[in-house]
Parts: structure tokens; sequence; C-alpha cells
């Protein structure tokens, strides 16, 4: 009888081992240049997460093309000369031993604006974006080979890059995302209706990495538990549990668990929300909403805020219940993320057996030391307070915490690490 796996435990995922079983999950950097090159802005925000031994790092979602940059200062891996930019975050986290995992994603619906020279918003069907008022047109049958062909050939740019592995971003209502969900896909083509043809352009994303990358290259996939949109027509988490089958019979190696579609909001951030819509509106992706709709937006923030605290505050993994559904069915690594912060709630995740990792994303923007302190038990560190300040600014300003209590904390932890690495 083997025991049962811990924090520090080493996970195989697919030819790839990682040393432990806490990561950190995408989150959108606006840390690029407006052309989405790499900058040092943006290697600065990851490098304390590589020096503390993070032992996987899933990057911000790369734009696999134009089309579907889905914020100002995303970083792209659409075009070959972005590649030596990608290589020097990748040598960064070598240099460290942390795996590096690079999100390929196109945003479809849920794009602000379109970046320059894009002509229109695409999606499954023209169902508006209530958050940002924007209306794509249906993708044409003849586009789907093109949208293929940029995951395929963002992969083999990863691959070049040194990358260690590649996630396919299909949860938060991006793309591939409102593929799946019913109430964002209304086809009665052959990628509308049935689950399994709801599911065809996934799995055509999947076969075009695999016949680039090959059998041994790492894919992984991110999936909604649950798209969380209540009165309107969701994915169930059965639905998407046969999508996470579907993809392992296709040869995916792991999959990571999330929820919800913008429009789910606050079920997507769960936390605190106090100025959440004021903050996103002023220097944030609404900014680039129309006066008329961020006038209304303006004047329900203060209920709307007030509601989604009583409704969704807090919660460390608020997930694990999906999750552990799609752990039950799968032979793959099953990785949740949402809310995780304590020792506690993370090794009882991995030694229940509930799931085979977890990942982080606002704690480890408090904390870019949350693997080292969670495995080395240390108690003086910062910890989130979910204020969601990171996620209000998105797409306007650069990630970061913007509490000024747990910024001088994180400061104070960084310094004492630079002068006693061993400690």
């Amino acid at each position: 009888m083997t025991s049962a796996p811990t924090l520090a435990t080493p996970l195989a995922i697919g030819s790839m081992t990682v040393r432990g079983r806490l990561f950190k999950s995408a989150t959108s950097e606006t840390r690029a240049t407006d052309e989405g090159f790499v900058t040092d802005e943006l290697l600065a925000f990851y490098e304390p997460m590589i020096e503390a031994g993070t032992p996987m790092i899933i990057t911000g979602n790369l734009y696999v093309s134009l089309q579907g940059k889905s914020a100002d200062r995303q970083a792209g891996i659409d075009t070959d000369d972005k590649i030596p930019g990608l290589r020097r975050w990748v040598d960064l986290a070598h240099r460290h031993d942390v795996k590096l995992v690079a999100q390929l994603n196109h945003g479809g619906r849920q794009i602000g604006h379109p970046a320059p020279g894009v002509d229109r918003l695409v999606s499954a069907s023209s169902v508006r974006e209530p958050l940002y008022g924007t209306k794509p047109s249906p993708l044409r049958l003849d586009e789907m080979s093109g949208v293929v062909e940029s995951f395929a050939a963002a992969g083999e740019r990863a691959r070049e890059a040194g990358f260690d592995g590649v996630q396919i971003h299909a949860a938060h209502g991006y793309l591939l995302s409102q593929f799946l969900t019913p109430h964002t896909n209304r086809r009665n083509d052959a990628y509308g209706g049935s689950l399994e043809n709801r599911a065809r352009l996934l799995i055509e994303v999947l076969r075009g990495l695999r016949s680039r990358l090959g059998e041994d290259y790492p894919i992984l996939v991110k999936l909604n538990g649950t798209d969380d949109l209540p009165f309107r027509k969701g994915a169930t988490t059965g639905e998407l549990v046969q999508v996470a089958q579907l993809l392992q019979d296709e040869g995916i190696d792991a999959v990571e668990v999330s929820r919800g579609h913008y429009e789910s909001w606050p079920g997507m951030v769960q936390g605190n929300y106090r100025g959440f819509l004021k903050t996103s509106l002023t220097v944030g992706a609404g900014r680039y909403n129309t006066r008329r709709r961020k006038v209304v937006q303006f004047a329900l923030a203060p209920i709307a805020e007030r509601v989604a605290q009583l409704l969704r505050p807090p919660q460390e993994g608020f997930n694990l219940s999906q999750a552990e559904q799609f752990a039950a069915a799968l032979d793959v690594p099953v990785i949740c993320v949402g809310g995780f912060h304590t020792k506690a709630g993370i090794e009882a995740a991995i030694t229940s057996g509930k799931v085979d990792a977890v990942s982080a994303a606002r704690a480890m923007i408090a904390d870019p030391h949350l693997y080292r302190n969670t495995v080395g038990d240390i108690s003086v560190r910062p910890v989130c307070g979910y204020c969601n300040g990171c996620i209000a600014r998105f797409g306007g300003m650069p990630i970061d915490c913007y509490s000024d209590d747990i910024r001088d904390e994180r400061k104070a932890m960084i310094q004492r690490f630079h002068e006693h690495p061993a400690q």
C-alpha cells in the first residue's frame, strides 16, 4: 500500500515530472508590450515565484491570433518574432528547475475591443456579452480550420521557445468554452447541438496540437467544472466531465478545473467585491464600455457588489466538489484551482485523494513564495485577502496585489529571502 501523496510529492504529467503539487494558475498579466512581446516587467512578476521553486507555473493566457487577443498588453504567441522573448521567460524558469507551461487562448466574444486590424469579434453564435456589450458574429465553417491552425502553430512556437508543455484554455467563457456552453452555442451544424458537436472544435484543436507536437509533449487543458450561469443554459458538470473523458481518449495529459464565464461574475472570482465594478470601469478592461453602459453599471455597482458579497464570499477550494468528480472519472491528473491559500486546505485536497494537485492565482500574487512557505510551514508571510483588486484592474493595469499592507509584507519577505536564502 502506497502512502497518500503530499504537497511535496512529485507528479507525472505525461512525460513531464513536477517536483510538487501546488502550481501557479494562469493570470492575465497586462505586462507585455502593446504588441504582445515579453518585457522585463512581465518577467519581474514571475521571478519571485520562480526563485521560490514553484513546481509548475502556467503563464497568463497567450493569444494565438490577433483576433483572439482579449486585453491590452496581453502577451502573445501568434508570430515567430515573439519566440526570443518567450525563450527569456523559459530560461528564467529553468534556471531554478521550475516547469513553465504556455497557456494558449482565443478570447472569442470576451474582448473589450478588437485588436488593431481585426475587423470583427467571433464566437460560436451571435450572443451578446453582457459585461462588455460586445456582440460577436458566428465563426463560419470555413473558418474553423484557421482557429485550429492558430492553436497548432502557437504550440509549435511554445516548444521552440522551450516551454515544458502547453495548456489549452477551454474555460472561463473564452472561445473554446463558448462552443461547449449551450447558452453561447446555438448552432445547428456540426459544431452545435449535441455535446459531441459542441466539443468538436476543442477536440480538433487538441488533435492539431498533437499532430505538430507529437505524443510525448505535455498538453494540458483548463475546463470549467461548472459554467455557473444561473437562469441560462450552461454546460453541466456531468457534461464537462464527459468532455474531459473525450479529451483523455485523444491524449490529453492533465485537466485543470475552474469555473464560469465573465458573465458568471461574481462566481468566477469569489471573494470581496467592494469597489470592484468602479475600478474595472475606470482603470480595468471595463473602461472600453460605451458611455451609456458605464453610466448604468456605475449606478448599479453598489447594489451589485453588496449582493455579490452575500452570494459569493471568500471560500477556500470552491471548485473542489466539481474537481473531485473529474478525478473519479479520469486516469490523468486532475488539478483544482479556486481560493487555495492555506497549508491545511491545500494538503487536505491532495492527501484526501479528491484531486492530484491544486493551483493558485490570487494567493500567489499576494505571496509568490506560497509553495516554499507552505512546504516549509512558514507562518510569517503575506496572505491574500481576496479583495479582487488584481482582477478588477485586469486589462488596464499590471497584475499585482493592490493591498498596500500585503505588498509591504511581500516586499519584506522577498528581501529576507535574498538576504538569507537558506532559511
